[in-house]
């Protein structure tokens, strides 16, 4: 009788994710990845996005290579820079229900050889950040030349630095406290990190996914782009990652990393209350949270729902995964360049949001007709009197698009911008600037009246910066 009962409720799952029709979401995703892209001439970009423990959208923008025109497909391999670290957190997990590391011991119980601090350090706050272990230095090369055999040799570039303060007393983002954990879980598991990482990566079945090896030859590889000012965007130097491969050296593609993201919040490969302490924001020694776990950051997204994530950049790359563990909402981003992309947390969980929306069906049908052009005043990002328009139209897949033209911050400007969504009446649009912005608009007679912003609230901390406050708005129709 369970047995029937259990395969009734999975079949009632399956149901309920056929019936879901993200078309118009993945729309809106596309319209806001594509006009960001032209924006800021990223060569390629790779998307994919779970929602119940299925593979909704995966999507390629442009080319891996620019010279031989050569188009990305959804096994391109691209550098994910800092997301690395959830990764390598997943294998950190295992290792932890395996009984494999205690997180809570002082290093060098695995490790006597690194040099011993005024203060002991513990895996665990190699993982959260709060080790007192440093981080790159502005005197650092921007490429580095030199190859390190083994995670052992790499420690030279900080082993004999002092710590920046007493662990678990501040968080400090520390790239190189990842390269030290990666030798802590050689030595405690008595087996090559490469390895360590490999088994992982084929147990959640990450084909694509791998070290970013600088003499590995792979037929999936991207070519990496940086930007010049005179001639755009060139092939970035070479660049050699053995010094940090577990804190930003893997390659791999957006759907390995989603595929990675759904398997923890599915609980397909580890136990639950592991997953909880990877997603659970740490602890400061007077009782103050990081709103980091171990190796994600963690908070409550502008949606009031938990969201865990992490981003990666790097002048080559840029990275994204965004988690919602209660809505069952993966999205993974990746490109191949990272300067000047403006693509940071905000616009990754803007375009996640979308998917959460659709979930929890908010949208609602339009009580009046948002098409034409609307007079625009408000003010700038200066507290300058802006007048504008905005213009909207429906496309032939149903959604409102247009261009909301007026002064950001010292130039008028138009930029593309989207309807999101429509909830409790409140209009939402979502504008490319190229960094994303909001527009928040309710009915007031013949008028629209509300505010624009640009939002960084990523983990549900007020921003405390009042340049970057709402800006109110008023728009009138046009007849």
């Amino acid at each position: 009788m369970k047995s029937i009962y259990l395969l009734f409720t999975l079949l009632l799952q399956c149901a309920i994710v056929c019936a879901q029709d993200y078309s118009q979401v993945i729309e809106k995703a596309r319209f806001l990845i594509t006009n960001h892209q032209q924006q800021t001439n990223i060569p390629g970009i790779q998307v994919a996005v779970y929602a119940d423990d299925s593979l909704i959208w995966s999507e390629t923008f442009g080319y891996s290579n620019l010279n031989e025109q050569e188009p990305l497909t959804k096994n391109t391999q691209f550098r994910i820079a800092s997301v690395s670290k959830p990764v390598t957190a997943v294998a950190l997990a295992k290792m932890m229900e395996q009984g494999e590391i205690d997180i809570d011991k002082a290093i060098r119980y695995y490790l006597p050889e690194f040099p011993e601090k005024e203060f002991p350090i513990t895996a665990r706050q190699l993982a959260a950040s709060t080790s007192g272990i440093r981080h790159y230095q502005e005197q650092d090369p921007r490429y580095n030349t030199t190859n390190y055999s083994s995670v052992i040799a790499s420690l030279e570039k900080f082993k004999d630095d002092p710590l920046l303060f007493e662990p678990g007393m501040a968080y400090h983002y520390s790239s190189y406290g990842w390269v030290l954990l990666s030798a802590v879980m050689e030595k405690a598991k008595a087996q090559l990190f490469n390895q360590i990482m490999q088994k992982t990566w084929d147990e959640l079945g990450m084909t694509h996914t791998t070290f970013d090896e600088p003499n590995k030859q792979t037929d999936f590889k991207s070519v990496f782009y940086i930007y010049d000012n005179k001639e755009g965007r060139i092939e970035a130097p070479k660049d050699n990652r053995s010094y940090m491969y577990a804190g930003g050296g893997y390659l791999s593609t957006a759907e390995d990393l989603a595929k990675m993201g759904n398997a923890l919040i599915n609980g397909n490969y580890l136990k639950q209350e592991t997953v909880s302490t990877l997603f659970k924001s740490q602890q400061l020694k007077d009782g103050s949270k990081t709103f980091y776990g171990l190796g994600w950051e963690t908070g409550e997204s502008r949606l009031s729902t938990p969201v865990v994530y992490h981003g990666g950049s790097m002048s080559s790359a840029r990275s994204h995964l965004v988690l919602y563990p209660e809505e069952n909402i993966v999205f993974a981003y990746l490109s191949n360049t990272g300067d000047r992309v403006f693509f940071n947390d905000r616009e990754a969980q803007s375009i996640a949001e979308l998917f959460v929306n659709e979930k929890r069906k908010s949208q609602q049908t339009e009580s009046f007709d948002l098409s034409g052009t609307w007079k625009v005043n408000t003010t700038s990002l200066r507290n300058k009197k802006s007048k504008g328009s905005l213009s909207l139209s429906r496309t032939k897949e149903g959604l409102f698009t247009g261009e909301l033209t007026f002064k950001r911050s010292r130039k008028k400007k138009s930029f593309p911008i989207v309807l999101a969504d429509i909830a409790n009446d409140t209009i939402h649009l979502v504008g490319v600037s190229p960094m994303s912005f909001d527009v928040y608009l309710t009915r007031n007679d013949k008028k629209l009246k509300g505010y624009w912003l640009h939002d960084f609230n990523v983990k549900g901390i007020p921003e405390e910066d009042e340049y970057w406050n709402a800006r109110e708005m008023v728009c009138e129709k046009i007849e």
